[in-house]
């Protein structure tokens, strides 16, 4: 049987373009650990510039699917669970990195979901529908719900599909129990120090080829509608393309989409009172190190 000293996780949260991967490299590499991919669009193929993967070191749950397949938090929680076993049993540290904190949740506590399988008539026909409508609808059948999902279009359909075949509210997510003992680190930046890396990220990614990336996704057959469910790049990039937007503006309101899905993201993860906040004064090397060296001691002293 694994001593409990095996049995401990790490993650590391922040915003969107705070520098988790950056860290999370220099971590594994010291701990000779197992870095697992938090983003719901990086597991899928193809999806590169716009997701920003980096493929320069080992990441589990990075290209598992092809663009337009299924997958909800419950086979995003079978999938990882199974990851943190086999490096546990190989004496590894399991380290989770990424922004999506509803998948996060999903893992390190111990939470069970609804098992409803995907309804694809009822989605085809909500789809046609604007978020407006979507979540005026959601706020009439169970408000509650309607307040967690906020306006993440593919929350609020899977909230309607779990309400419409279970015709129950969708169940508040509320154990807090860990699953394992778990260290959470966190990268909080300036506000304006962080918009401004995100402008220069969606500006690199632009020249990179992320037009061209989306127009190649919807040129192999992938659906223009599940590329605007994904939100931010895929959904500005694909209206855009649909000549809804000029270049500048359709830059201009993503850059701006981006902010505000950051400022989304440190709401959710100020929650947790046990982060271990990292403040990260700017992207230099030199102050960029000086963090990871700290976040390296707390992590000796948990793994003690």
């Amino acid at each position: 049987m694994r001593s409990q000293h095996n049995q401990k996780l790490i993650a590391i949260v922040g915003p969107t373009a705070s520098g988790k991967t950056g860290l999370a490299e220099f971590l594994y590499q010291k701990f000779d650990g197992l870095v697992i991919s938090v983003d719901s669009r990086q597991i899928y193929k193809k999806l590169d510039i716009g997701t920003g993967k980096d493929k320069s070191f080992p990441q589990e749950m990075i290209d598992i699917l092809l663009p337009g397949e299924d997958f909800s938090v419950v086979d995003f929680q079978g999938h990882v669970l199974k990851i943190i076993d086999k490096a546990h049993s190989q004496e590894k540290v399991p380290f989770l990195v990424g922004g999506t904190g509803f998948y996060l949740d999903s893992v390190i506590f111990k939470r069970e979901y609804p098992k409803v399988a995907p309804n694809e008539k009822l989605r085809s026909q909500l789809n046609k529908k604007s978020i407006a409508e979507l979540f005026e609808m959601l706020c009439k059948k169970d408000l509650a719900s309607a307040q967690r999902t906020g306006k993440n279009k593919r929350r609020i359909l899977r909230a309607l599909e779990i309400i419409e075949q279970t015709g129950k509210a969708v169940p508040i997510f509320q154990n807090n129990a860990l699953r394992f003992p778990t260290l959470m680190i966190g990268i909080m930046i300036d506000n304006t120090l962080l918009y401004q890396r995100i402008d220069e990220r969606v500006d690199e990614r632009i020249k990179e080829g992320m037009i061209a990336e989306v127009r190649d996704l919807i040129q192999s057959g992938v659906s223009k509608l599940w590329l605007k469910n994904l939100g931010l790049e895929y959904r500005f990039i694909t209206e855009y393309l649909e000549a809804e937007t000029t270049k500048d503006e359709m830059i201009q309101k993503l850059k701006f989409a981006i902010h505000s899905y950051a400022r989304r993201q440190m709401t959710w993860w100020k929650r947790y009172p046990d982060i271990k906040w990292l403040e990260l004064e700017d992207f230099r090397e030199q102050n960029k190190l000086e963090m990871y060296k700290k976040a390296e001691k707390m992590i000796k002293k948990f793994l003690q």
